[in-house]
């Protein structure tokens, strides 16, 4: 086993990334849909499809956003879907590596009963596709962001790496589709988690709800922060639409640009005051006693500091990217608990 063969991959709902020992790393949408080819433009113009050993090609990430990839439940069926078979060789074909060291990991509420068949997927997949897989680890999602090195405290200043292996340290993982819930107790991992099925998504389909009825939607809303006059969503403009405004902090209209922080509060809001206290009263009941919680996921960016300091009453951890969190906590627990200790480079 060497480092430089590790590829740790976070096959998430919304996003699939990577990060490989070799120095790739990257990230692309979950999104996979049926590549027929189309005439007309092609060139640096045109879409890139990616293609399988089976002869099939897909459009992945971006690129099919508005090109007939679908809402997808966010139920065990995915993890075991040709979907995600896709974006796994995706992120395996840009890592480059042919013998990978892979770690991945599945959501709290599907681990204990399809680890076992994930894996055996994983490897199947690979082997199929021509790569040798030397090893496979697959992780309690949760656990990932535990391990990440870019853990900031309050003041944005990273944490020393010894600070989450004192005390109580809660963990709150919200992706696109999933929930997770963890605990580490003096750095050993605790029996005490909870997961559930939901997510960012509904953050989205709440405000492609909100934005489809404009004029109900604003006598909700402060004047200030109010719909402008017209404002109507075109036929082009889905769910998956909201994640990029979202990400992008801005609604594009008539060349301008509305601020979306304002008017995706109430959709946010709402969601983490019904998500938030149940999970934290399955769990701890209160977090007054923890030393520390840990938030990561495209949900710990898209609802922001302020909105968790309501329910979470002790110091919140989380990266300047919490969305990658999960990844680089996977690499990293497998480059110090899974390599040969002389063959770590750092």
């Amino acid at each position: 086993m060497q480092e430089k063969n590790i590829v740790a991959i976070d096959l998430g709902n919304g996003f699939t990334s990577f990060k490989a020992g070799n120095g790739k790393q990257g990230a692309f949408a979950s999104l996979v849909a049926p590549y027929s080819g189309s005439a007309g433009i092609g060139g640096s113009f045109g879409k890139p499809f990616f293609k399988t050993q089976d002869g099939k090609r897909y459009l992945i990430g971006d690129d099919c956003r508005e090109e007939g990839a679908v809402t997808r439940s966010t139920d065990s069926s995915f993890y075991s879907s040709n979907e995600i078979r896709v974006l796994f060789l995706r992120a395996l074909k840009l890592s480059e590596i042919k013998n990978p060291l892979i770690v991945t990991g599945l959501p709290t509420e599907f681990f204990a009963k399809s680890a076992k068949a994930f894996e055996a997927n994983l490897k199947k997949w690979a082997t199929e596709e021509g790569y040798t897989p030397e090893f496979i680890k697959i992780l309690p999602q949760w656990a990932g962001p535990w391990f990440d090195e870019e853990l900031a405290d309050e003041n944005g200043q990273i944490l020393p790496l010894g600070h989450v292996t004192k005390g109580k340290i809660g963990i709150i993982d919200i992706g696109q589709g999933t929930t997770d819930i963890g605990q580490f107790n003096d750095g050993k991992v605790s029996d005490s988690r909870y997961g559930e099925s939901k997510g960012v998504s509904d953050i989205h389909k709440a405000l492609y709800t909100q934005l489809r009825n404009p004029d109900r939607f604003n006598e909700t809303l402060p004047k200030k922060d109010r719909l402008p006059k017209g404002f109507s969503l075109d036929k082009q403009t889905t769910e998956f639409t909201m994640d990029t405004w979202l990400r992008d902090g801005f609604i594009p209209w008539r060349g301008d640009r509305l601020d979306i922080e304002a008017i995706s509060r109430p959709a946010r809001e709402e969601f983490a005051g019904d998500l938030l206290p149940r999970c934290i009263s399955h769990v701890w009941g209160s977090t007054d006693f923890l030393s520390g919680m840990i938030v990561a996921g495209g949900g710990a960016m898209v609802l922001g500091r302020d909105i968790f300091k309501k329910y979470v009453n002790c110091p919140i951890f989380m990266a300047s990217s919490p969305e990658k969190s999960i990844v680089r906590g996977y690499y990293r627990f497998f480059r110090t608990q899974i390599l040969p200790k002389g063959v770590q480079s750092q």
